[in-house]
């Protein structure tokens, strides 16, 4: 709507060849999505998992409680996240939505 008008580019001598529209970049997918845990991914490599136990340190505590309450906090954010989302959705149809719907019923 708001981009070029035609897809078309003109080339030297006066004809028009189509444009060549860039693929976009193959991405992994989350962590989420692949099923992993949070304690998994986070202790998947040696950087990871020598980072997690400086945190651990930092915090003074062992790294097994340390990955358990991040695991914990992972979890809890997901699921507040989850009823974030479900009380967004609305109950009833708004106003207009009602009105328009009642316009397009038959008689």
């Amino acid at each position: 709507m708001f981009g070029r008008k035609d897809s078309k580019t003109a080339t030297p001598d006066g004809t028009t060849k189509p444009r060549a529209v860039p693929a976009s970049p193959a991405r992994p997918l989350p962590a989420a999505a692949t099923g992993a845990s949070a304690a998994g991914s986070a202790a998947g490599s040696k950087g990871k998992l020598a980072y997690e136990a400086r945190r651990a340190a930092k915090a003074g505590v062992a790294l097994e409680k340390w990955m358990a309450d991040k695991t914990r906090r992972v979890q809890a954010e997901r699921e507040a996240v989850q009823r974030a989302r479900k009380k967004a959705a609305p109950d009833k149809p708004s106003l207009l939505r009602r009105l328009l719907d009642r316009a397009h019923r038959p008689l």
